[in-house]
C-alpha cells in the first residue's frame, strides 16, 4: 500500500472547525478531507461522528487524524470500521476523560444559547497564552454557529466512555502526539492509549499545547508521515 491508496481524514476537537488542519502537510499523492462532525452527526455521539468521518473516505482505506474529542472519535472508528481504518494519529487526547481538566465545567456551561464569554474562555484554553487572536475568533465563530447542544451531547458521551473496555488492537499502527504545554490533558493521558493500541508510539513535544495542528502544523505533518510509512510497511 502506498500513500496514494490512503485517504487522510482530519477529525477536529469539540467546537473546532476542520479548517484547523488547513496548514498540515499531507504525504505526497494522498487525498485528505476534513470531517465537520459537529454539523453532521445526529445525535452527536462518538459512534455517529465516527461513521460520518469514515464515510468521507468513500469506502477507500483511510488513516484518521483525531484531535482532542476527535481522537476518541478516531479510536471509536477503528473498532467500528476495522476493515477501512488502517491507522490513527491521536493528538492531545486519551482513552477516557478521567484526566481531563475541564470537562465537568464545560458540560455545565453548554446550555444554548452559550454566552460568548464562555465560548471565548473555552477557545483560549485550546491554545497557549499569546496565540493569534484570529485563532480565538475562528473557534468562537464556529462554536457559535454549531451551538452548545452537539458539544454537550458528544462530551457527555465521551465522559461516559472508557475505550479500554472495547478491547485492544495489537497491530494497528498508531502515532500519538501530545503537547507538553497542554493544560487540559497530561502526557499520562497520551501514554494511556497504549492500553488500547499496544503498538502506539507516543511523542510529547514540549513546544506546543493542546492544539498542535494550529500551533505547529509541521510537527503534525511529520507524525502523519510516520504513520503512513508504518501503514505502508505493514501491508
Amino acid at each position: 500500500m502506498t500513500a496514494d491508496d490512503l485517504v487522510t481524514v482530519f477529525i477536529p476537537g469539540t467546537h473546532v472547525s476542520p479548517d484547523m488542519f488547513a496548514d498540515v502537510p499531507v504525504p505526497l499523492g494522498s487525498g485528505a478531507v476534513g470531517a465537520a462532525w459537529m454539523e453532521n452527526a445526529q445525535p452527536c455521539t462518538l459512534l455517529n461522528a465516527a461513521a460520518h468521518a469514515v464515510g468521507l473516505a468513500g469506502g477507500d482505506p483511510c488513516v484518521l487524524v483525531g484531535h482532542s474529542t476527535g481522537g476518541a472519535i478516531a479510536a471509536t472508528a477503528a473498532f467500528a470500521f476495522p476493515e477501512q481504518v488502517q491507522g490513527l494519529l491521536l493528538i492531545d487526547s486519551g482513552p477516557d476523560m478521567r484526566g481531563h481538566a475541564t470537562v465537568a465545567d464545560m458540560l455545565d456551561e453548554l446550555a444554548d444559547p452559550v454566552p460568548d464569554e464562555v465560548l471565548i474562555r473555552h477557545a483560549r484554553r485550546n491554545v497557549p497564552h499569546g496565540s493569534p487572536e484570529e485563532w480565538i475568533d475562528a473557534m468562537v465563530a464556529y462554536a457559535r454557529r454549531v451551538g452548545g447542544a452537539p458539544a454537550a451531547e458528544v462530551l457527555a458521551d465521551q465522559a461516559a466512555t472508557d475505550l479500554r473496555t472495547r478491547g485492544t488492537f495489537p497491530r494497528l499502527p498508531v502515532e500519538v502526539l501530545h503537547g507538553g504545554l497542554d493544560p487540559k490533558r497530561s502526557p499520562d493521558d497520551a501514554a494511556a492509549w497504549r492500553d488500547v493500541f499496544p503498538a502506539a508510539r507516543v511523542v510529547v513535544d514540549q513546544s506546543v499545547g493542546h492544539t498542535p495542528p494550529l500551533e505547529d502544523p509541521v510537527i503534525v505533518g511529520a507524525a502523519l508521515e510516520r504513520l503512513v510509512e508504518r501503514v505502508r510497511s505493514a501491508t
